[in-house]
């Protein structure tokens, strides 16, 4: 399904055949650029693969994932935004699952955005059943600074309607993909400085380069 058309950029339906790409993307222009990974020294890409591996695809099948192809390059990969449906039930499974898992880099990332996510309240806040949950959103550094991000995240929106969902939510963890989120519509409803996320001596885990100064979580009524 195609959900956007212009200036060489389509922006369609995410398929499963297309998680090997998708996964070397995040390898490459992801999991290492975002600001729980700058400089990691841990190989995060590999941890858990095999489950990880799993969830994706799980994720992909719901239909809720996008990719942006450049048609003017040979339907190069240059966005993605991998999304699932979220309800209490599956929140309080990731939030479970998060808190036994080991603290390696994986770990320690989805223990902070459980973190996040409990304190943002999102279910009472707005009195919905289930939304939007972005999981990833990323872009190739030959087209950042054009507004594919924006356009992504318009297209999400698109499809989350598409679906009868209300709300989008998004973990906000780099400072220019929440510009850009907060571009396309969304307001912050809750935010935490990577500085006062601290390990149990008191230092902080996570110590990114500004402007990367918070975490936030990013909504948008549907």
């Amino acid at each position: 399904m195609i959900l956007s058309q212009n200036d060489g950029i389509t922006v369609r339906v995410m398929k499963e055949d297309d998680y090997p790409r998708v996964k070397t993307f995040m390898t490459d222009y992801f999991h290492y650029d975002e600001p729980m990974g700058m400089g990691l020294e841990e190989p995060i890409h590999l941890q858990h693969e095999e489950e990880v591996d799993r969830q994706y695809l799980a994720v992909i099948r719901q239909g809720l994932s996008i990719v942006a192809l450049d048609d003017n390059n040979g339907g190069l990969l240059v966005g993605i935004a991998v999304a699932e449906t979220m309800d209490p039930i599956e929140m309080a499974k990731q939030h479970k699952e998060a808190e036994e898992m080991e603290p390696n880099a994986l770990g320690r990332s989805r223990k902070f955005i459980a973190k996040v996510e409990r304190e943002a309240n999102i279910f009472e806040r707005f009195g919905v059943s289930s939304y939007l949950s972005l999981l990833v959103i990323s872009v190739h550094p030959s087209m950042r600074q054009r507004g594919i991000l924006v356009i992504l995240s318009k297209c999400l929106f698109k499809l989350g309607r598409l679906r009868g969902l209300r709300l989008f939510i998004g973990s906000g963890t780099n400072h220019y993909s929440s510009r850009s989120a907060m571009k396309a519509g969304c307001e912050c409803i809750h935010s935490v400085a990577y500085a006062d996320y601290k390990d149990e001596q008191g230092r902080p885990i996570y110590n990114p380069p500004a402007p990367h100064t918070h975490i936030r979580v990013l909504a948008s009524k549907l």
